[in-house]
This record gives C-alpha cells, sequence and structure tokens, in this order.
C-alpha cells in the first residue's frame, strides 16, 4: 500500500510549496483537490501539468485527483484531459448530496446519468473517474456507491470509513467486500463523538490520536485481502501548522503498516 498526503490542509500555496510539502512529511505521493482557494482551481487545468512535475522531481507522484465536478461540463473536459496528459490514474467526482424533498430514486437516475457522461469523459482520456463514499450522499456505503455506479464498470471507489462514522458507520470488511478490486483508494482520518449543548456530534480529530475508526484492525486486515493501492491521509481538524499535522499523522499511519 503506499501513502498519499490529500493536499487540502495546505491552501492555496505554489506548486513547488506543494510538491515539496507533501516531501517533507514523508507521502509517496498526492491527492490533489481542485477548488477554489487551493494550490489549483477547476478554472486552471495547467496547474495539473506543474504540480505533477514539481512532484516528479521529488520523486513523488500525482496518483489522484479530486474535484467536486458533478456532471461532464466544459472544466471538467479540460481538467480530466490535463489528468490524462499528466498520467494521472484517478479522478474523484463531487458528492451527489442526498435531498428527501427530491427522493433517493429520482437523484439516483440523474445522479447515474451524470456519472455516465463523466466516465465516458475519463475513457476518452484515460483516466478512470471514483466516486468516494461519504456522508449526507446518495452514496454514504458501498452497497449505496455500487446502486449508483449500475453497470458502469470502468468506475472504481474511495471507501473512507471516517466518512462513514459520520452518518452511522458500517463494517469496514463488508465495505471491502463488496467493492472488491474496483476499490482504487482508501480514504484515512479519524472522529469522536463528544457530547455539547447541542447534542452528540462527531468532530474529526488527529489521525495519531485515536477515534471511532479502529485502524489497527482495518490496516492489517486490507493486507490480509491482499489490497495494494494507495491510502490517502486526510487532515480535516483545524492546525496552525499543516504540515506538522500530515507530518504526525502520516507517520502514525506507517506505524500501523509496520
Amino acid at each position: 500500500m503506499r501513502l498519499l498526503a490529500f493536499t487540502k490542509p495546505f491552501g492555496s500555496i505554489d506548486a513547488p510549496e506543494l510538491a515539496e510539502a507533501v516531501a517533507s512529511v514523508g507521502a509517496e505521493g498526492a491527492d490533489l483537490l481542485v477548488r477554489e482557494g487551493q494550490t489549483v482551481s477547476p478554472a486552471d487545468p495547467d496547474g495539473i501539468a506543474v504540480v505533477a512535475a514539481e512532484l516528479g522531481r521529488r520523486g513523488l507522484t500525482l496518483d489522484v485527483v479530486t474535484t467536486d465536478f458533478l456532471d461532464a461540463d466544459a472544466d471538467a473536459e479540460r481538467l480530466i484531459a490535463a489528468c490524462g496528459e499528466s498520467g494521472v490514474p484517478l479522478v474523484r467526482v463531487g458528492f451527489y448530496r442526498y435531498d428527501p424533498a427530491i427522493g433517493y430514486h429520482h437523484q439516483l437516475k440523474e445522479a447515474r446519468a451524470a456519472l455516465t457522461r463523466l466516465a465516458g469523459l475519463a475513457a476518452r482520456h484515460g483516466v478512470r473517474v471514483a466516486v468516494q463514499l461519504h456522508h449526507g450522499t446518495i452514496h454514504s456505503s458501498a452497497s449505496l456507491a455500487l446502486a449508483l455506479a449500475g453497470d458502469l464498470d470502468d468506475v472504481r471507489f474511495y471507501a473512507d470509513p471516517g466518512n462513514q462514522a459520520k452518518e452511522g458507520s458500517e463494517a469496514w470488511a463488508l465495505n471491502v467486500e463488496l467493492l472488491g478490486d474496483r476499490m482504487a483508494c482508501m480514504g484515512v482520518k479519524n472522529a469522536a463523538w463528544r457530547s455539547g449543548p447541542d447534542g452528540w456530534t462527531c468532530d474529526w480529530q488527529p489521525f495519531a490520536d485515536g477515534g471511532v475508526v479502529r485502524w489497527a484492525e482495518i490496516i492489517p486486515g486490507l493486507r490480509e485481502r491482499g489490497y495494494s493501492g494507495v491510502l490517502s491521509l486526510h487532515v480535516h481538524y483545524p492546525t496552525a501548522d499543516p504540515v506538522a499535522a500530515v507530518r504526525r499523522d502520516l507517520d502514525h499511519l506507517r506505524g500501523l503498516l509496520g
């Protein structure tokens, strides 16, 4: 398993600084978030090649590009084409949020049509799209994500036990079994339930500090099942020093890997 640093906590630093940050935390590659306020924005597809080149100079790879694209619009086409040209194998699409006012079945039909267009666009550029398991969406579990993908065999999945903890959790082994060899990435983070004035909330916290997700069981379990894909370390909690926070959490993850 290879360890990636998700670039969200580094913000809008330029490409050389970003690559240096990823190298300094000890990651083997990057999961690049493309969003306003980040190193690369959706309107800047040329930035993909720049980041990939800067990582390459440091012996690192750009394994995943994470986007908010929900359909194959012009920005998505330009950025996915740039990923193909830069050798990025996987593009994570955005979140198809669940809206009870619209209803699951209608949303499923619309989202699958959009995902079909995105998967077709990616295939034309030698890239695959991935759906991330995420709370608050119509793909919060392995079974729901598979239902969304339907017969789109080229769609891959981005597992995320931490995200699932936000919505109620699910047996990690069941997720891994259901997703099978279509699981291309797993997000790594942890959370804890805390009691406050408004009741109990599930909040992100440093991965190195533990939490409700049983990573000490998941990591060896992945190895036993022959998973050889990437693990993307996420830091979503507030921190004054994102480089130090990512390095600490990544060191902890590396320790679990043995």
